[in-house]
């Protein structure tokens, strides 16, 4: 490719959202006494780490270089999932700062990138999957916070 395409700061943003993401839930799986929690967030951050390389490879393969780009929430997420508050009020302090997400979000980005004929096909098959599998971490992550929500 000869001039970067709009969608390549998107798959750069997933990398970055995706690897951070992996971060901070082994930091709280490797925190919380709650076997079946520790169970899904580390399931759910090898995913995440996973995600962030391979989007990582993907702006490569397009002929671009990643950007780092600083979130000014990450080391206070990193801070509460390590922190010795409850994971009841982990998981409501996370619901919480997603609704301080800058708009459109990156999933709002990708879900409309899928459909976009201008990101290329084998792109868009891939952000296909992506949804795919976040979806399936959503539910997963979801049946445990409700049951710990219920608990607590």
């Amino acid at each position: 490719m000869t001039s970067k395409p709009e969608y390549v700061d998107l798959l750069n943003d997933i990398r970055l959202q995706e690897a951070r993401a992996g971060v901070y839930l082994e930091a709280w799986a490797n925190k919380t006494d709650n076997k079946d929690l520790k169970e899904c967030l580390s399931f759910v951050a090898a995913r995440e780490y996973s995600h962030g390389d391979i989007f990582d490879r993907r702006v490569k393969e397009l002929g671009f270089d990643t950007q780092e780009i600083e979130d000014p929430e990450f080391d206070e997420k990193v801070r509460v999932v390590s922190s010795d508050i409850s994971d009841a009020e982990k998981i409501a302090w996370l619901k919480e700062s997603r609704l301080r997400q800058p708009t459109p979000s990156v999933r709002e980005r990708y879900e409309a990138a899928m459909e976009d004929d201008l990101v290329d096909p084998l792109t868009r098959s891939l952000i296909r999957w992506f949804t795919d599998v976040e979806n399936d971490s959503v539910v997963l992550m979801g049946k445990v916070y409700s049951e710990i929500e219920k608990a607590g």
